[in-house]
């Protein structure tokens, strides 16, 4: 599973928001993306997005 920067929704995909925070992913990755955590790390050479829990690391 990995992170992309898309401007289209299609018309099956799910929204999520939080905090202000907007992630749209395809309705067939629902139970994938259920109990995932999205983070965002600046530290060192550890730049970037992640996910974590649900029994996954980092992308």
């Amino acid at each position: 599973m990995g992170i992309a920067l898309d401007e289209q929704q299609y018309e099956d995909d799910l929204l999520v928001e939080s905090n202000g925070i907007k992630v749209v992913f395809s309705k067939d990755l629902e139970g994938y993306v259920n109990g995932l955590k999205l983070d965002y790390t600046d530290t060192g050479f550890n730049k970037g997005f992640r996910l974590t829990g649900g029994g996954i690391g980092s992308c």
